[in-house]
């Protein structure tokens, strides 16, 4: 009886300890220091929910990255829809844009649902912000548009090659370097569309340095919107094309970094500023592949968005 109770008090003990642990780590985050929930009015648009704040026939379009949600884009950001129409989407298969019955997640169809989206707003797309995916997606959708003035990519992926790709996703963590692609990936991924509510409470426990309502949403896609998006946009290498075209249209293009993120290739952003004209570079000496989070004010000035 004795051991059994002891045994008991030392399960309790440590229980207690890791909760602790991470508790600590929760509120020291600069991610959760720094965000809070976005305003703004949700919409269902075609295939996109989205988070629409301000007014206006000018819109500011801000897309979120891979497997994460719009939202990322926090209250820091509310304020850019003062002078004109915010529009936040979860991008297509991901967050609250989760298509369980989908099948085709690639590049067409997520600047196919974004045109639908801004089509049915009546708005004009002046200016799109992307973070990591969303910054592929930018820097692709712009090229399409020509109402496109301004773009800003955040921690953009601009690889030129799928290995060079699946290095530099492997260097941001763990789970990043376990889960980019393969059968173990795919397994999982599948396992958590059984499992959704049990994974996005995993998932809060194992990444203590994410606000809870965004860590939870990081679970909300299925294995074709996963797949759809690593492979037919982040190793498919194919951006510098529409880099160029919008290098020759005139488009402004600004390619933000974190001097701590490993995601995107040393120098490359700032070889392409000295390259293209029109295309600007700027770097956060501290920040990480979590910039617009941790950072959102060095954003907003940095891009002029304000």
């Amino acid at each position: 009886m004795e051991t059994s109770a002891c045994r008991a008090k030392t399960a309790v003990a440590a229980t207690a300890g890791l909760a602790g642990t991470w508790l600590v780590c929760h509120w020291r985050s600069p991610m959760v220091r720094a965000w809070s929930p976005g305003a703004g009015e949700r919409r269902r648009i075609g295939r996109l929910s989205v988070r629409i704040n301000g007014r206006g026939r000018e819109a500011l379009v801000l897309l979120h990255g891979f497997t994460a949600s719009g939202d990322i884009f926090g209250a820091a950001y509310d304020e850019l829809a003062s002078s004109r129409q915010l529009a936040i989407p979860d991008l297509l298969g991901f967050g609250r844009s989760m298509d369980p019955e989908g099948e085709e997640f690639g590049l067409a169809a997520h600047l196919d649902a974004l045109d639908e989206m801004v089509d049915a707003l009546g708005v004009t797309p002046a200016v799109v912000l992307g973070h990591s995916l969303g910054a592929l997606v930018a820097l692709h959708w712009a090229a399409r548009r020509a109402e496109v003035e301004r773009v800003i990519a955040v921690c953009a992926p601009l690889y030129v090659s799928p290995e060079e790709a699946d290095t530099r996703i492997g260097g941001i963590g763990f789970l990043e370097r376990l889960l980019a692609r393969g059968p173990l990936a795919e397994r999982l991924c599948r396992w958590m569309c059984d499992h959704r509510t049990l994974a996005a409470w995993l998932i809060v426990a194992l990444e203590p340095m994410w606000p809870v309502p965004i860590a939870r949403r990081g679970v909300s896609h299925t294995w074709p919107a996963y797949i759809g998006a690593m492979d037919g946009i982040i190793r498919a290498v194919n951006w510098r094309p529409s880099l160029e075209t919008l290098a020759a249209r005139g488009v402004s293009v600004l390619l933000l970094d974190g001097a701590r993120d490993p995601a995107p290739v040393p120098g490359r952003s700032r070889e392409l500023a000295e390259e293209l004209a029109g295309v600007g570079w700027a770097l956060h000496p501290s920040a990480d592949h979590e910039l617009p989070i941790t950072h959102p004010a060095w954003v907003i000035d940095t891009a002029n968005l304000g």
